[in-house]
């Protein structure tokens, strides 16, 4: 199940903050657009080759997270899935972005101990301007976008076969983690809760990114029990923002 809301909460990285869904493909307070940077971006557009370089450099390894397992499983998306998520995108509305030149996720990394279950990865998409990377990070903060993504994710586990739990409520919180020198960032925690035995049981998703000139890096963390430790999680989130900054685009 937990798996399940990670590939769901990297939809929202893999479709270009929803938006790019739209055309085809902890943190409180109201999110907002974080400032525009002040580190240059001019001259011409990244070539292809350009940002696929910049998204291998940026991306998570194994390296950064000693103890976990890297995987390249993937959930198969089954028909309902996939009819859930043209409804995501009809309620997302009809925003043209422009394709992406590069979207890289790094392989998913997991660690499994008794009781503990954690699973992390990035993905950076490169657009071919800043203004357009400028436009996700503006459709991820519409209030519009994250209500449609809540009811996607309502419908989704609606399906899912959850044993004698029964299942409670989904919510998504927002905010903007510091992202200094990037132009602005984005923060969602999605929590799900089942009650089995009388026991209350939660599900975290933890999306976090940042836009840099052309470029979006996100990080997706999730937690079965117990949310994604916060240190290790902003040790992660900082040091895909340090390497963004060190490779110009």
């Amino acid at each position: 199940m937990v798996r399940r809301l990670a590939s769901a909460g990297a939809l929202l990285a893999l479709c270009g903050s929803l938006a790019g869904c739209a055309s085809g493909t902890s943190h409180g307070g109201h999110a907002r657009v974080g400032r525009t940077s002040t580190r240059a971006h001019s001259g011409a557009p990244p070539t292809r080759a350009q940002a696929a370089a910049f998204a291998r450099a940026v991306n998570l390894t194994a390296a950064d997270v000693p103890g976990f397992t890297a995987t390249s499983r993937h959930e198969a998306e089954t028909q309902r899935e996939k009819r859930l998520q043209r409804r995501l995108r009809e309620c997302a509305g009809p925003v043209h972005l422009g394709d992406a030149l590069v979207e890289q996720r790094s392989a998913s990394f997991e660690l499994k101990r008794a009781i503990i279950d954690l699973g992390v990865s990035s993905e950076v998409a490169v657009a071919r301007t800043a203004a357009l990377a400028a436009g996700e990070l503006a459709a991820i903060h519409e209030q519009r976008v994250r209500e449609c993504f809540s009811r996607y994710l309502d419908m989704l586990l609606e399906g899912e076969r959850l044993g004698g739990a029964r299942r409670g409520h989904v919510s998504i919180a927002s905010g903007t983690p510091p992202a200094p020198g990037a132009g602005g960032s984005f923060g969602w925690r999605i929590i799900a809760t089942f009650t089995a035995d009388r026991i209350k049981l939660s599900l975290y998703v933890d999306i976090l990114g940042f836009v840099l000139g052309p470029a979006r890096v996100t990080l997706v963390s999730s937690g079965a029990l117990r949310p994604f430790p916060a240190e290790l999680q902003q040790r992660l989130y900082t040091e895909l923002l340090n390497r963004a900054k060190a490779r110009s685009l």
